[in-house]
């Protein structure tokens, strides 16, 4: 607690914290419409050509006509992803500084909270630091990836619409060496003042289909959030070996691949977000697509939110993306949107519902 040396520190102090909860508030309540689970889309264009530095030429960021589209439809959460040293960049101290993309992502983050949508910022590296190196495993990895989400969050600490996903996809580490590096973050973005929803995933690619056949299913109950605000963030695809490559989907996988999760959430108290998930534009996957979302509806106490993969700049013909063409919109589009209302569509059959004692 602030000492209290005098009146304009303790009212510096109290501002301070009644704009942390706020800000606590306001990324899991403000932008969800009364909607639950929260719809959002991936906008993933950040993280093009990792090696390239060229923006517009290598990498692009959606535009303020892209979030004008998808909020107009419906979603409340935009998941952008980036690279994290497009936003921050080492300040010659052993620390981090903002870098120039951080204005641009800022600004998108502001231009959000007009149209009352929250940004969900991804950082794409694939569980390693700024310089490559393995989190948890690699020497100084664990302390460079805290130090730079420390130089993320206190830029945009004031900013109550953002959500950190503190990293996509990490995968070449153990969920133990994964967790180290997570609760490093976390602690990190806590110590700058900023209490926004944190994502945070688990290791072996993040696939919740395969969560409870890992350890990310004993370790992961060890993440440790000071300010206690955190979901669980997995991914799912639906085609046979579930890495979303394919325009196949398996028979039933739109509830066969959640289900374990789900239970295993539901027994812990672990709240979830679905951060990537798509289909192609067939009829069968279509109707797994819509099975997927169902269940997620029918267990609103566990699923946060979903954010569909993906949408925004660059995309071309990928079979997944819903980015309108010429003003017309994807198949998708059209599934996505009968769960953007505050009750899933009727014919959700209501056997979608895992009840806590089914294995």
């Amino acid at each position: 607690m602030t000492p209290r040396l005098s009146l304009a520190v303790l009212g510096a102090g109290l501002l301070a914290w009644l704009g942390a909860a706020i800000s606590c508030q306001a990324a899991t309540t403000l932008h969800d419409g009364g909607v639950r689970p929260i719809p959002g889309i991936n906008l993933t264009s950040g993280a093009f050509a990792p090696e390239g530095t060229r923006r517009e030429f290598d990498y692009t960021y959606p535009t303020t006509g892209d979030i004008d589209y998808f909020t107009s439809k419906g979603f409340k959460i935009l998941r952008i992803s980036v690279l994290a040293k497009r936003l921050v960049q080492p300040d010659g101290a052993g620390g981090f500084e903002p870098a120039d993309d951080m204005a641009i992502v800022a600004n998108l983050i502001d231009y959000a909270a007009i149209k009352d949508a929250s940004v969900l910022l991804d950082i794409h590296d694939y569980g390693r630091s700024i310089s490559g190196k393995l989190i948890g495993r690699d020497t100084g990895a664990t302390e460079e990836f805290a130090a730079s989400w420390r130089a993320i969050a206190k830029a945009l600490a004031r900013r109550p619409n953002v959500i950190f996903g503190l990293m996509n996809e990490p995968h070449d580490q153990t969920a133990v060496e994964w967790l180290e590096g997570a609760n490093a973050a976390a602690e990190a973005i806590r110590g700058e003042g900023a209490y926004q929803l944190i994502l945070v995933p688990g290791s072996y690619w993040d696939s919740a289909w395969l969560w409870t056949t890992t350890d990310n299913k004993a370790v992961m109950l060890d993440f440790d959030d000071p300010a206690k605000n955190f979901a669980i963030e997995v991914h799912q695809y639906l085609d046979p070996d579930g890495s979303g490559t394919h325009p196949e989907v398996v028979p039933d996988s739109g509830i066969n691949r959640l289900t374990a999760f789900t239970t295993w959430a539901r027994e812990h108290g672990v709240r979830a977000f679905l951060g990537e998930f798509g289909w192609a534009a067939t009829k069968p996957a279509l109707k797994e697509g819509r099975d997927m979302l169902c269940l997620m509806s029918r267990n609103e106490d566990v699923w946060l939110g979903w954010a569909y993969f993906a949408a925004g700049p660059w995309w071309g013909d990928y079979m997944f993306s819903v980015q309108p063409e010429q003003g017309v919109d994807k198949p998708q589009m059209a599934v996505l949107q009968q769960f953007m209302q505050a009750k899933p569509p009727p014919d959700c059959a209501p056997e979608d519902r895992i009840l806590e004692d089914r294995s």
